[in-house]
């Protein structure tokens, strides 16, 4: 029977579902157009199947994805939520279906109705998505895929190689049964709406209400009322606890929170509700005690300072500070852990402190241009925490921090390469205008533009001086041929003539003229020659900005 005052409002209903059940839901889901493109990278990707196996090999009843936001437009349901979880799903479906011949059938039912696509992505990769991803056979050609410039296209090659290097050593009877389980146990959260604005209105609440730290407050009262404190001391541990969740915001302090288990052992926290893991770091890390008025205290107030920027460490705090403001414009922050532990520990070792973060800063670049090999990161970032004040375990032979040869090499062949993906084209950017002695330290969310001084469409005065269209890409998206200005003269420099450019560059009024643009004030002809000297000046400022040239190579400089 049912309440007075009904049982759900109209126009919204939610269930728990399957992602198979998702999948082949009639209706068919659509992104669209207004949603952003695939963003997730070899990190996400890796971490979900990671996921995935673990709750199979614990034989979980389920496993838990979230809540996905879907509304019902024009006979289709359109995404307003979860895009990048429903397509990384899909993928690594179409990998087993390409693997596995004998359940190709079954696999393919969840990605195709027939003709029709399950999952339709945006106009401007639905096509590609579609020819890789959704027919059968071509999973293994996108992961070969070679680069296309466009950054949801390269993403979703990523995403297949990811796949690959993950499931590839599962034999296939294990790996068959491991999709089944996904296909049946993977869940999710689904919300219907009938209209964008009821759809919109849930997604918010979702990710903006609630309380997002209502596993620290369960770690809270464990360890103030379970651990077999005095009243007295449990008072002045609560006063303390109160203090130091003062100096961030709930989401931060819940970051350090989750962070505490791999700053005290090494281990990461799988979930940040995992109770029995927290009080396990906690107690191998010298107990509740020290946890409470000891750790939390100082590795708080180094994760602030790193948030202000205002570590201080002496006469290296600028140089210091200069490379973690660089370092948090980086979208991954594993390298955060690493520096808090250094800080809480050695902050008055001053020039110990200016190595240590030269080689954090090299690394989490090299990191982000996937110099170093993504399944390693993890390890080699747990290390650098672990022995933080160990010099020899850091950078000798195999150190945490440490290029390997290999690493060392591509890191300089992938700087002088052509720059073809917007946002590490930006990044790099501003990590270079922050290595010039008169740069300054820019963030991405600034006003500030990638000028491509000559052209990559080219254009008649451009076309007449570098007709070989090929090398004019090439030389475009060199290191050397671009600077930073603001989204004005972006605009007003456009296609035009190198003269036209340098008044718009040097005397637009109100605009700053940055480092990587002052470098070459002086240069009136824009020719392959000054475009090639400086690309190989530039490089090698970063380089040396990064302690990546070594003695043999300063000197035949």
């Amino acid at each position: 029977m049912s309440a007075p005052f009904g049982d759900t409002p109209m126009g919204l209903t939610s269930q728990i579902l399957n992602i198979g059940a998702v999948l082949t839901r009639k209706a068919g889901l659509r992104v669209p157009r207004y949603q952003r493109p695939y963003t997730w990278t070899e990190r996400e990707v890796r971490e979900l199947i990671q996921d995935l196996w673990r709750a199979f090999k614990r034989n979980a009843p389920f496993y838990f994805i979230g809540q996905i936001v879907l509304v019902k437009n024009n006979g289709k349901l359109e995404i307003s939520d979860g895009q990048q979880r429903l397509a990384t799903l899909t993928m690594i479906f179409a990998y087993c279906r390409d693997r596995l011949p004998a359940r190709a059938k079954a696999f393919q039912a969840l990605i195709m109705d027939g003709d029709a696509p399950r999952l339709m992505l945006r106009e401007q990769d639905a096509g590609f998505y579609r020819g890789f991803v959704q027919e059968a056979g071509q999973m293994a050609a996108l992961a070969e895929h070679v680069e296309t410039g466009i950054d949801s296209k390269d993403l979703i090659s990523a995403a297949a190689r990811t796949i690959d290097v993950e499931l590839r050593n599962i034999d296939d009877r294990e790996l068959d049964a491991f999709m089944s389980y996904v296909a049946r146990s993977c869940t999710l959260n689904v919300v219907d709406a009938d209209e964008r604005g009821c759809a919109q209105t849930v997604f918010n609440t979702l990710n903006k209400r609630g309380s997002p730290l209502s596993g620290a407050d369960i770690i809270k009262s464990d360890l103030l009322e379970n651990s077999n404190l005095g009243d007295g001391d449990a008072d002045d541990a609560a006063r303390q606890w109160e203090e130091v969740e003062a100096l961030f915001e709930r989401e931060n302090f819940a970051r350090l929170l989750y962070m505490m288990p791999f700053l005290l052992t090494g281990e990461q926290l799988l979930s940040p509700g995992d109770l029995a893991a927290f009080r396990r770091a906690v107690d191998l890390a010298g107990g509740v005690r020290k946890f409470l008025f000891d750790q939390l205290p100082r590795y708080a107030h180094a994760l602030r300072s790193i948030f202000a920027c205002a570590v201080d460490v002496g006469p290296a705090s600028a140089d210091v500070n200069r490379r973690i403001k660089m370092m948090s414009q980086v979208e991954a922050w594993d390298w955060a852990p690493a520096a808090i532990a250094f800080l809480a520990e050695h902050a008055h070792e001053h020039e110990r402190a200016r190595r240590f973060f030269q080689a954090l800063d090299r690394f989490a670049f090299a990191c982000e241009l996937s110099v170093v090999d993504n399944r390693l990161q993890e390890g080699r970032y747990a290390r650098a925490v672990k022995h933080c004040g160990d010099d020899k375990m850091l950078y000798g032979p195999r150190g945490a921090l440490e290029l390997t040869e290999t690493e060392h090499l591509k890191f300089i062949a992938t700087l002088n390469k052509s720059r073809k993906k917007d946002r590490q084209r930006r990044l790099l950017l501003i990590r270079m205008e922050a290595a010039l002695p008169d740069g300054r330290l820019l963030e991405m969310t600034d006003d500030v533009t990638v000028e491509h001084i000559l052209p990559k469409a080219g254009g008649p005065w451009w076309n007449e001086r570098f007709p070989d269209v090929g090398m004019r890409t090439e030389l475009a998206n060199l290191l050397g041929n671009l600077t930073l200005i603001s989204l004005a003269q972006n605009s007003a420099a456009d296609t035009k003539a190198f003269p036209e450019k340098r008044k718009i560059f040097f005397s637009t009024i109100g605009a700053p003229v940055y480092g990587l643009t002052a470098d070459f004030e002086g240069v009136t002809e824009w020719t392959r020659d000054a475009i090639e000297r400086r690309h190989e000046r530039l490089v090698r400022i970063l380089c040396e900005d990064w302690g990546l040239i070594r003695g043999d190579e300063s000197k035949a400089a």
